[in-house]
């Protein structure tokens, strides 16, 4: 159950945030990042992603393109967010509900962006 959590909430945050030139880098980081700290609250993360290939940093890059200024600021702000989820004191279910939580408040932290941006960022 625990392995399915983080998947859900690691791919939420990589999804929602996943744009191009500086954002893929933060994205990049804030993704190690936080598997770190779902390691740290007692979450299976066996099934963290691999490291991005070029081509799929590539595409990151491209799908900025496909968004406006106001949607990088919505995007900026999520990842603010994402960046300042706490890692767990303890590895009790209370913390981990509570770290799951924070991740899903953050993912509407910076209202809805652009059908273009969504769809850009959202693809494969």
């Amino acid at each position: 159950m625990k392995k399915i959590l983080f998947g859900l909430a690691a791919m939420a945050s990589l999804t929602l945030t996943a744009c191009g030139g500086d954002y893929c880098d933060r994205n990049e980081d804030l993704a190690k990042d936080l598997s770190s700290k779902f390691e740290e609250c007692g979450f299976d993360t066996s099934a963290t992603p691999d490291e991005p290939t070029d081509a799929e940093r590539d595409a990151c890059k491209e799908a900025l393109e496909d968004c406006s200024d106001d949607d990088k600021d919505k995007l900026d702000a999520v990842l603010d967010c994402i960046d300042s989820v706490k890692s767990c004191s303890d590895k009790s279910t209370a913390e981990q509900t509570r770290i799951l939580s924070d991740l899903v408040a953050c993912s509407t932290k910076g209202g809805t962006v652009s059908a273009a941006c969504a769809a850009s960022i959202s693809a494969d």
